[in-house]
């Protein structure tokens, strides 16, 4: 079954914690990511935590090398644009989901969203559902 990590809880990969255990065991499995998350990792990696740029390119090939790494396309915006309306989402929120959904994606591994939501695919896309879980909770 894949899964799509969002950078909010990738960010902990790169932690000294139990939820670095957690994103660890997730990256086992079917993950995948897209390059927006790869862009806003590196972006945390280096502005908010202060880390030498050959050490997160390090870290973005690994998960490169790891995950299903899924481009962002104009599909992907305008699945974006349909999902915005429908679910309140900001457009941030609705490219990742939407890169989920397009990868047909059983779950979407987030803290920013609600936990438990059946987010439907948008009837263009072949994909049944995807459900929002928090993997801490």
């Amino acid at each position: 079954m894949k899964s799509f990590i969002d950078t909010n809880v990738l960010i902990y990969w790169v932690d000294n914690s139990s939820r670095a255990d957690v994103v660890e065991h997730l990256l086992t499995q079917q993950a995948v990511i897209s390059v927006q998350v790869l862009n806003e990792f590196a972006n945390v990696l280096r502005r908010k935590r202060a880390m030498s740029l050959p050490d997160v390119e390090i870290l973005c090939a690994t998960l490169i090398d790891t995950c299903d790494v899924v481009d962002v396309s104009v599909r992907t915006h305008q699945t974006a644009l349909t999902l915005m309306a429908r679910y309140n989402m900001s457009v941030y929120d609705a490219n990742i989901v939407a890169a989920a959904v397009m990868s047909n994606c059983a779950i979407l591994y987030t803290e920013d969203m609600q936990d438990g939501l059946n987010v439907k695919a948008p009837a263009s896309d072949r994909a049944n559902a995807l459900v929002i879980r928090n993997p801490f909770i």
